[in-house]
Parts: structure tokens; sequence; C-alpha cells
């Protein structure tokens, strides 16, 4: 009985997760892009290393994006 269970839910997840695709395509693809772009590193305007915390880069330009 619990196995019975089980699997209904699992059928009923997998279900709903078919409905959601067919109802939303490509929204959860356009979540990761957004997350993906917003956690990018600063990088150095002068030299294009990457600026890890809150100081200057070691070629002596200041903190920046490019």
């Amino acid at each position: 009985m619990l196995v019975k269970s089980i699997l209904l839910f699992l059928l009923g997840m997998v279900l709903i997760a078919m409905i959601g695709r067919a109802l939303f395509p490509g929204s959860v693809r356009r979540l990761v892009h957004r997350r993906s772009a917003a956690l990018k590193p600063g990088t150095c305007p002068r030299c294009g290393t990457h600026i890890i915390g809150k100081g200057p880069c070691a070629c002596g330009a200041p903190k920046g994006t490019q």
C-alpha cells in the first residue's frame, strides 16, 4: 500500500511537471540565464582580470566592471 501511494504521488508530480512545461515553455531557461548574468564577477577595466573582494586590482586600476 505504501509503494502504491508513493508511485501515485510521483506520477502526479510528473503530470504537474508536464502541464507546467506545456503552459510555460522556456521559462526555466530564462530564469537560469537571468541568474547567471547577475552573478558574473567584476573585472578590471585595464587588464581584464577578475576582481575578488572590495579592494582595487593588483595592476593599480580602481575597482570597476567592463
